[in-house]
């Protein structure tokens, strides 16, 4: 099953803080870059301290041993957290002999998990992003420790075992009364062996019979009964805490012995797995669901979860499912919140909700678009210690007896894959929505019915998959932007013959449906197709607000059966890719270069032909003196903070078709976040190329005007560049400066070095350049590392230092090249531009600083400070162009003059008069709307006492 769920982002950002001498300097001084964030509502209690879970990239298999993963700098870095333990998870695991299946799933490689254990009292997010940053890890998360979803009730007058005929149990077991040959993996806090209503239904291994040898080699000595995962015995006898006692007998109590009660599971078989230890905490959880999958269980019940996933459990779900062919069935938790909840909200895993006796949503269960099914789980009576029984409630009741369900659905369909098994649970639950008004579509497809679903056998059950969103462009979703939606449609049941699937956007004003539908036809069972040739296409409207959230649901009909897939997008975003050569970064709404809010979350930071990030974080900076030293930019400020100084006026957006290069960028930012604002407005862009001899940069300019009422003295312009030429040794880089290219450069002074570069390209005031050794001690200039004050970030646009990071390995490295200083009256306007370049050495980052000079010279349009110095009237092209809504249109006057600017269709005709007999002067901006017009070519034209300028512009509706 492909998992029905809104995607959520979260981003973070930590300034980690350590003090080292500078003779001893730790690899984890620095912050690291922000590749993981702990989940919202996460609390120390909720995963197992000094603990990570890790996997390698398959790429580096070599480096790895059972207890050891072979890197020079990753041990540097395991050494200072004060590395206990680094042992392979599954040791006895091998890697898939093949990618992915035949529907095109991937097979989960568990011989390359890793549980590490340290001693650092460190923050545990600083030590898992820098262990990212090694390069060599597909992922590294903490080991959570998830929560039973068990509710105490206090009314133990409940009539026993309503459950059983509400899922028409006793009509299905007519039918299949259950095979010894499926097993259902009860993963929880153990079972009490002894029990009369249990010990009849335990899967015994007699593989391995209890003799203190490990008979059936499969690494585990005497797991007769199962196995404790939690403290690696055989023993998976319930310590503490009695839940999993009362879960299994939900599932799986023998029946029709005259003895207690019935389970849902009937002459199915039941495998403890024990994953608590001696105080009941769930230590072992996912490796609990390994277990149970490597040792053959069709079914695994986990009643159990958190609000905290991370890959190495849905690792463990994908290797269940798809390497082990079992179907996995969770609670969904017991919060009574539209919330994810891990592992039921994995891909592949059923997610069950609870109800009541009359189909009501219990008051506890969580619910949303990520419910699978629902299941009776409230006041259930089953097996409890002592060889007795007891009443509980919760979504841990509901999971067993939707586990229980589909023991019996396997054992009648012996055939079916553990996904088709949870299909045909799906589709064949009991409607209930009559009953839950206030939840639609939020309890899945209804509560289980198990009669229904062995003789209810003709619909299909269609998933979307893969899916695939693009823009044709940089796949920065922003306005105007035409998005197209793909991706599989495989039928897990019955074949389909019409199958039709149809986008809607839940009534969203901010985007139009272009193309809704896609027409798939039949399908056969286990068949696969896609919309690739016919995809969903959306037009994002100007209208959107900046990084809107765009609710879909794709539904699936075929005759009687209806299916729905939940999925979002975060349209409008504020940053763009740029992608077009070399160089690969991104160019922000509000100043920043690389990353989009200083977390490395959104953006590719600053690449050169495919390498990792080599920037952490990069943004404008402008400052002036008018009285006390003020700068605005949206860089590290004090303690863990950042200045958010800049607001975005108009996102950066392309101009498409391009002015001036392969790939311009067009936005406009103030200063209104600052609390103590400059009275600034910045038009920027940025040009790339992808020509040969201009491949290796990409130009930046900012266009900085005083809108104030007093001079701006003193001020200058610059670029903040935190370089980390090579992740995982970032303290060994240098900075210097070419004064003769005017530009601060930085390389990795080991073997095989990139260099990076920023060259100031405008000529209006002196290039200035600091560079920064990033010293606790404060010996490199400023100090950083314990915040960036206002008067240190003034300091380093307006003085000068050459070199940084020239101790014989180097250090960690940041650099400034700024220019100024200018003296802005009011309404004046000051253009810095800047080359953003990339090389193999010094030589080969010079020739693209020159090329860059060149293309800025001849190419890129005259700035505002030159436009103002020419005797002659600018007429500007519209931007964007074409426009669907709105465009804006700029002009410069050298000297006072009457302006006429108006709007005319192609046979002459004035559609529109946007200034009338205006006397201007300088450079101005109109926003024109052209929502009433048409589709076609347009005419704008400037006229003054002196000249008359037109140019074309297009609209596209």
């Amino acid at each position: 099953m492909t998992k029905n769920t809104f995607s959520k982002i979260v981003g973070a950002f930590i300034i980690l803080s350590t003090t080292v001498t500078a003779q001893n300097k730790s690899l984890l001084m620095k912050p690291a870059k922000k590749y993981f964030s702990m989940p919202a509502g996460v609390y120390q209690s909720d995963y197992t301290a000094n603990t990570l879970m890790a996997a390698v990239k398959p790429q580096y298999r070599s480096l790895c041993t059972s207890n050891a993963i072979n890197n020079h700098y990753l041990n540097q870095m395991l050494s200072q957290i004060g590395v206990s333990a680094v042992v392979k998870q599954f040791p006895n695991e091998l890697p898939p002999e093949r990618a992915v299946n035949k529907l095109g799933q991937k097979y989960a490689d568990l011989s390359l998990t890793y549980r590490i254990t340290y001693t650092s009292n460190l923050p545990i997010e600083d030590i898992i992003n820098h262990l990212y940053a090694v390069g060599i890890f597909e992922y590294v998360q903490p080991h959570y420790i998830p929560k039973l979803c068990d509710i105490i009730p206090n009314d133990p007058d409940y009539s026993s075992q309503y459950a059983l005929p509400q899922i028409k149990a006793p009509q299905g077991w007519g039918i299949e009364e259950g095979d010894t040959n499926v097993v259902i993996g009860i993963v929880d806090t153990g079972v009490e062996l002894t029990h009369s209503d249990l010990k009849s239904n335990i899967k015994i291994n007699y593989a391995d019979p209890i003799d203190g040898i490990d008979n059936d080699g499969d690494g585990y000595i005497d797991n007769h009964y199962g196995w404790d995962v939690a403290e690696n015995n055989n023993n998976p006898t319930w310590q503490s805490n009695p839940h999993g006692v009362h879960v299994s007998g939900i599932a799986d109590a023998a029946t029709d012995n005259s003895n207690g009660i019935a389970g849902v599971g009937f002459k199915c078989k039941f495998l403890p797995v024990k994953i608590s230890d001696a105080s009941g905490t769930l230590i072992a959880a996912y490796e609990g669901i390994q277990y149970a999958a490597a040792h053959g269980c069709a079914i695994i019940n986990c009643s159990w979860g958190g609000v905290a996933g991370g890959p190495y459990g849905q690792s463990i779900v994908d290797y269940a499912t798809i390497n082990k062919n079992a179907l996995v069935v969770a609670a969904a938790g017991n919060d009574g919140l539209n919330e994810e909840f891990y592992p039921a909200s994995y891909q592949y895993v059923m997610d069950v909700a609870s109800v009541g006796n009359t189909d009501a949503k219990s008051s506890f269960s969580n619910y949303g678009y990520q419910i699978n099914v629902c299941a009776p789980g409230e006041n259930i009576y089953s097996t409890w210690p002592g060889n007795s029984y007891s009443y509980d409630s919760g979504t841990s009741m509901a999971s067993p007896c939707a586990a229980g369900v589909a023991a019996i659905i396997k054992s009648y369909f012996p055939s079916y894959s553990g996904l088709q098994v949870g299909e045909q649970l799906k589709v064949t639950c009991d409607t209930i929505s009559a009953d839950n008004p206030s939840y639609p579509n939020e309890l899945g497809y209804g509560r289980v019915n198990m009669y229904k679903a062995l003789t209810q056998t003709s619909s299909p059950s269609v998933e979307f998959s893969n899916q695939a969103i693009t823009d044709n462009n940089d796949n920065v979703f922003t306005a105007n932007d035409t998005l197209r939606i793909t991706g599989n449609f495989t039928n897990y049941l019955a074949p389909a013959t019409n199958l039709i699937a149809t986008l809607t956007d839940g009534s969203s004003p901010y985007v139009t449906i272009l193309s809704n539908t896609a027409t798939l036809g039949a399908i056969p069972t286990l068949g696969v197709k896609n919309n690739f040739s016919n995809p969903f296409e959306v037009l994002i409207k100007p209208s959107a607000p900046l990084n809107q959230v765009i609710n879909f649901i794709i539904n699936m009909k075929d005759g009687m059966y209806s299916s729905n897939y939940y999925f979002s997008v975060i349209v409008n975003v504020d940053y763009i890719n740029v992608t077009i050569n070399d160089i690969a970064t991104t160019i922000t709404s509000k100043g920043l270069i690389g990353y989009d809010g200083n977390n490395q979350t959104q953006g590719l930071g600053f690449t050169y032909n495919g390498s990792r990030p080599l920037l952490y974080e990069a943004g404008l900076m402008i400052g002036d003196s008018a009285t006390t030293p003020n700068v605005s930019d949206m860089d590290r400020g004090t303690g863990s903070s950042i200045d958010n100084d800049f607001q975005s006026m108009v996102a950066v957006h392309n101009i498409i078709p391009t002015q001036v290069s392969d790939f311009d960028l067009d936005g406009t930012f103030n200063d209104n976040g600052n609390s103590t604002p400059l009275p600034v407005l910045v038009h920027h862009n940025a040009y790339a190329w992808s020509t040969p001899g201009n491949l290796k940069y990409v130009i930046v300019q900012y266009k900085i005007k005083n809108t104030g009422t007093a001079p701006l003295q003193n001020m200058f312009a610059g670029i903040f560049a935190d370089w980390d030429i090579t992740d995982s040794t970032y303290n060994q880089d240098r900075a210097q400066f070419d004064s003769i290219e005017k530009m601060g450069y930085a390389y990795y002074v080991g073997a095989h070095p990139i260099y990076t570069g920023i060259k100031l390209l405008s000529h209006s005031a002196p290039v200035m350049h600091y560079a920064i050794d990033n010293d606790s001690s404060g010996s490199g200039g400023v100090n950083i590392y314990n915040g960036f004050t206002i008067s240190e970030k003034y300091k380093v646009l307006s003085s000068n230092r050459a070199k940084a990071g020239m101790q014989p390995t180097g250090d960690d490295i940041a650099d400034v090249v700024s220019s100024g200083p200018f003296n802005l009256n009011p309404g004046d306007t000051a253009v810095v531009a800047f080359a953003l370049i990339a090389g193999d050495s010094l030589a080969d980052l010079e020739a693209s600083a020159d090329s860059a000079q060149v293309k800025y010279m001849t190419s890129v349009p005259l700035s505002v400070t030159e436009y103002q110095s020419s005797k002659s009237v600018v007429l500007e092209q519209n931007f964007p162009n074409p426009a669907t809504q709105t465009t804006s249109i700029i002009f410069n006057l050298p000297q006072k003059s009457l302006v006429d600017l108006s709007v005319y269709d192609l046979y002459g005709r004035i559609i529109a008069i946007i200034a009338h007999g205006e006397e201007l002067s300088g450079s101005h901006q109109y926003n024109f709307n052209i929502g009433g017009l048409s589709s076609g070519i347009y005419y704008y034209r400037l006229s003054t006492e002196t000249v008359s300028l037109t140019k074309k512009m297009m609209v596209i509706k």
